[in-house]
């Protein structure tokens, strides 16, 4: 038999035995343990960390306590993606770093400490600085742009128009590629409105001419913008120039054939306010064909067509044809409008519900 004090020795060989064997299971892995704070310094308490090694594809996570603390242990040596997540989970940023065997790789993520570090090593970048040249170099552009561009636009609100060109005179060296059209076409805009107002005649041509040039030049940067053509059509139109009113409108409904009715609309009206019936009843009538359901084109296309109404020797109105049914269709589509009641006059007129024709009354005997 053995001794008690045998049993004892035998028994402390095997945990030491247990224990040597283990050593080395331990010894094979490592961990993380860190603190996450935010650009003010505060903890970022359930905040996530995602752990994704490289070398092999395998990720875990892990959260951060209340004082934005987290640690993770038993993890195989490698290098290893660390990405911190927010609890909405956007990610913030991330940080790469070898993991070894033994103690947990101490691994902080600082927000304000990597912003300061990022910037930095931009500042030291050549290709960054020429950026921020630039940027700064555009934002102070911008700011000259939009202080005198709005001086420009609260004087055009007032209807100071002279005005208001020479602030957007001002604003135009400011302008960019980009913003350039606007300030362009502004321009234009605001010389036509500065024309309508003026009563020199040598003034109000050389406002006009001013407006061509200025969306001609707007027409160059944006050649596309069919909304460019058709103020220039009008323009052309209010200074007599029918031919190349109609052009510029025609171009401005071929760039934009899913508007083209509201295009057509416009030159019929200009047409019509120029005594020009022919032409103003042919764009009236393409603007109804393009858009069926707009009522106020059908209206001003029977006007047009009155202007081309004759008299019966009797004295009798004879409409052009197409008149009836353009007003009918415009009571249809907008019966309670804004030209209802004298739609439905003319219509009287027209059906011979309201004399038309003079009659010399009798003179009752006394």
């Amino acid at each position: 038999m053995h001794s008690s004090k045998g049993r004892k020795l035998v028994g402390l060989a095997v945990v030491i035995a247990v224990l040597v064997a283990a050593a080395p299971v331990f010894a094979q892995t490592g961990g993380l343990t860190g603190t996450c704070k935010g650009d003010d310094g505060k903890p970022l308490a359930g905040y996530t960390i995602m752990v994704e090694r490289q070398e092999i594809k395998w990720n875990s996570k892990v959260k951060t306590n209340k004082k934005g603390e987290y640690t993770y242990i038993g993890l195989a040596p490698g290098d290893y993606k660390l990405t911190l997540t927010d609890p909405n989970g956007r990610t913030v940023f991330f940080i790469t770093r070898h993991i070894g065997l033994g103690d947990p790789t101490q691994v902080d993520f600082d927000m304000a400490k990597e912003k300061a570090a990022a910037q930095k090593d931009l500042a030291a970048n050549p290709e960054y600085q020429k950026k921020l040249e630039e940027s700064n170099k555009e934002q102070k552009q911008f700011s000259g742009l939009k202080q005198t561009f709005d001086q420009g636009q609260a004087l055009y609100a007032e209807g100071k128009f002279t005005e208001a060109a020479a602030m957007f005179e001002q604003a135009l060296p400011f302008a960019n590629p980009k913003n350039a059209p606007i300030v362009l076409a502004r321009l234009a805009d605001t010389y036509g409105k500065a024309a309508g107002k003026e009563t020199d005649r040598d003034a109000k041509a050389k406002d006009q001419e001013k407006a061509v040039q200025y969306y001609q030049k707007a027409m160059e940067l944006t050649p596309t913008d069919s909304g460019l053509y058709n103020n220039l059509g009008s323009l052309y139109a209010d200074m007599g120039k029918i031919d190349l009113a109609q052009a510029q409108f025609q171009k401005a409904a071929d760039l934009n054939p899913a508007g083209a009715g509201r295009v057509y609309y416009n030159m019929g009206v200009t047409f019509y306010n120029k005594g020009k019936m022919d032409e103003a009843a042919t764009a009236l009538k393409k603007a109804t064909e393009i858009e069926p359901t707009f009522a106020d084109a059908y209206y001003l296309l029977a006007q047009a067509l009155m202007g081309k109404a004759t008299l019966s020797p009797e004295g009798k109105v004879i409409p052009a044809p197409g008149t009836i049914e353009a007003l009918e269709t415009y009571l249809k589509l907008d019966p309670s409008g804004k030209w209802a009641s004298a739609a439905k006059a003319t219509l009287d007129q027209l059906s011979g519900q309201v004399q038309t024709e003079y009659k010399k009354v009798k003179k009752k005997k006394g």
